[in-house]
């Protein structure tokens, strides 16, 4: 690997890539618009004008969050648009929730496109605030002690950072876990086995001058032991540190 090629792949930002894990709180607001079983007698309606069960309404909920759309027995069905001190959804409603294709767009620009289940967002596109965005499935999971139902990316998916670099191949438990391909905007191409939120990994990357480096990697950078083909023919094998050949004898 060249001096151009190490610094071109030292442009990885992986910052959105360790959100993607923790992202609970994109359940709706829940209580506001939904009654909760457990604390019924808490419960306050909205007010809503016009006064109605069933049809087009507007209507304020007593923690100062916001609906207009259609409602049906008292509870938002159908299209709306619900706003809190959280963000705001917009889309279709079940029953008081977020269900079918919609959208949440929160106070710091970030958004969830595509389509939800029960107040979450289970296929579409995650846009965060930095210009990183996750395109892909997500899977629902509950909180055993807490019960709070959130989702996170799961399955086939694609990452594309701002800077242009990209990964794309399977998410588990919302990180990037299994076979996949890392893109680097100059055009250096990592694919094979990526074990965590870092992109560390193994497997073969090819580089736009025709060079070839076979074994580990971190953050998607050879790291670890592999073996490098250069485009005319040199073969090095051995250990490699943040791209580059390394000698332990030579570490001060």
């Amino acid at each position: 690997m060249n001096h151009q090629q190490a610094k071109l792949a030292g442009k990885l930002n992986i910052a959105s890539i360790a959100l993607l894990g923790t992202i609970a709180w994109l359940g709706i607001g829940q209580g506001a618009i939904a009654q909760d079983e457990e604390a019924e007698s808490d419960y306050v309606p909205p007010y809503c004008q016009p006064a109605i069960e069933s049809g087009f309404t507007r209507c304020n909920y007593d923690d100062g969050a916001n609906y207009i759309g259609y409602i049906e027995d008292g509870l938002p069905n159908g299209r709306g648009t619900y706003t809190s001190s959280e963000g705001r959804y917009e889309g279709e409603f079940l029953n008081g929730r977020p269900e079918g294709e919609g959208r949440y767009i929160l106070s710091d620009d970030s958004r969830y496109e595509g389509f939800f289940e029960d107040g979450v967002i289970v296929d579409g596109t995650a846009f965060f605030a930095n210009g990183d965005r996750y395109i892909g499935p997500f899977e629902v999971v509950q909180n055993v002690d807490s019960g709070e139902i959130s989702s996170q990316p799961q399955g086939e998916g694609t990452f594309i950072f701002a800077n242009g670099n990209r990964y794309i191949g399977e998410f588990f438990a919302g990180d990037p876990f299994g076979r996949g391909t890392f893109i680097f905007s100059g055009g250096v191409e990592c694919s094979g086995q990526f074990f965590n939120e870092n992109l560390d990994g193994k497997g073969t990357c090819t580089y736009p001058n025709g060079d070839v480096y076979e074994g580990e990697w971190r953050t998607s950078i050879p790291h670890g032991t592999g073996t490098m083909i250069k485009a005319d023919g040199t073969v090095f094998s051995g250990l490699f540190r943040d791209g580059q050949p390394f000698s332990p004898s030579a570490d001060p």
